[in-house]
């Protein structure tokens, strides 16, 4: 007996009801295997990217934004909280203090570069820790007043620029995808607050009289110098501060939020592990019901001549083909309803959140459809080869009881 691809094909017509039992868990099983691998993956390449480039070893905020600050780190999204411009000049001369840099936060405003809202801020990039790190691709345009860096989901034009406030700004360099809401930040340097202020607010934006100020930062970037501790330097800097503060303490918020995230890996591997157990038990189940189911049609090609090996490859061929297609079907659906919405997620989840890219995403619809369908191959074998090797005068006798 010739065996095509019409032939499993057909041997899948023919059990609509029990290729539907097949085809139905593959599907819904195959996608939580996709979403978990995903999700999965994009946590934890958030965690790496944000540990790689913690920018500084102390935060210094005003009193009371400590959350908000907290927020910079895990979501980068930005407060409306200050400083007297006067602190961070006095820190840059405290005992222990090696690198100093500060940050103003405009405020989340609509810009003619975006369809939602962008996050302004301005640093110095003589000093700046946070923002160079980030840096991914650089223009062949100088940082000064009339240039911006920009996240990286900021459209650029075609000619390097983009419009903010009806006002055109040369983009030096574009910064590399965080997986928070840094990816719609524009930075300008100190130099530019004053004319940015100013067209901001004759294009509409409301701004308080005191975030008009020239002369206030929003958060001051430390790192500790050799030989010092971060408590002697916190007790130099209250030495000197005669404003309250609160302090950011970047590595240990990391390792904190390492400890919250293997809770969330513990479901996801859990969901992974058990949706394996399921499909595995429900393949078994299926598969022997339509073996059985089709004692009468095995005999038959017995008693014709087609030996056992043609049989195993034609009714196996089917099921592993239905099975291929569910695992696909489950992957698809999957890329629709996970990757598109990352962003969400890892809003919902309140921690960083980096997709995979696209090569990483090929390799897991390779792995879930070979893995689903070694499974199938291997659960619907067994069953096969015990019919297969029973007599066929008593598989017709059997199937006729």
């Amino acid at each position: 007996m010739k065996v095509s691809l019409k032939t499993p094909i057909k041997s899948i017509g023919r059990n609509p009801v029990y290729s539907l039992f097949l085809f139905i868990p593959i599907v819904i099983i195959s996608f939580m295997f996709f979403a978990g691998m995903i999700i999965d993956t994009s946590l934890s390449r958030g965690m790496i990217n944000m540990e790689k480039r913690l920018g500084s070893d102390l935060i210094i905020v005003p009193s009371g934004a400590k959350d908000d600050a907290t927020n910079i780190l895990l979501e980068g999204a930005r407060g409306t909280f200050y400083f007297d411009r006067s602190v961070y000049e006095t820190i840059t001369s405290v005992d222990g203090v090696g690198e100093v840099s500060a940050q103003f936060f405009l405020k989340s405003l609509s810009a003619d570069c975006c369809s939602s809202e962008v996050e302004i801020v301005f640093f110095d990039p003589d000093t700046d820790l946070i923002v160079a790190p980030w840096i991914n691709k650089e223009y062949n345009s100088e940082l000064d007043a009339s240039s911006v860096i920009v996240g990286n989901s900021v459209k650029v034009e075609d000619d390097g620029t983009i419009k903010l406030f009806g006002v055109e700004y040369k983009v030096a360099a574009k910064m590399a995808k965080t997986g928070t809401s840094l990816d719609t930040s524009v930075y300008f340097t100190f130099a530019a607050l004053e004319s940015v202020i100013k067209t901001a607010v004759e294009s509409g934006a409301f701004l308080t009289d005191y975030q008009k100020s020239t002369e206030l930062v929003s958060s001051i970037y430390i790192n500790i110098a050799d030989g010092y501790t971060e408590s002697m330097v916190l007790e130099n800097i209250k030495s000197v501060i005669s404003e309250d503060f609160d302090v950011i303490y970047p590595k240990q918020l990391m390792k904190t939020l390492s400890s919250n995230i293997e809770g969330v890996y513990t479901i996801i591997h859990s969901m992974v592990i058990a949706s394996g157990v399921l499909l595995f038990i429900i393949l078994i189940i299926v598969n022997t019901i339509i073996v059985n189911d089709r004692k009468r049609e095995i005999a038959l090609f017995r008693i014709y001549g087609v030996s056992k090996r043609q049989i195993l490859k034609v009714i196996n061929s089917g099921s592993v083909l239905l099975s291929a297609a569910g695992a696909i079907s489950g992957c698809l659906l999957g890329s629709l309803f996970i990757i598109p919405f990352g962003d969400y997620i890892g809003y919902k989840l309140d921690m960083a959140y980096l997709g995979p890219d696209l090569a990483v995403i090929f390799a897991y619809y390779v792995i879930i459809i070979a893995g689903i369908v070694i499974i199938e191959f291997i659960t619907s074998i067994f069953p096969l080869i015990y019919v297969c090797n029973l007599a066929p005068y008593t598989a017709l006798r059997r199937e006729g009881e």
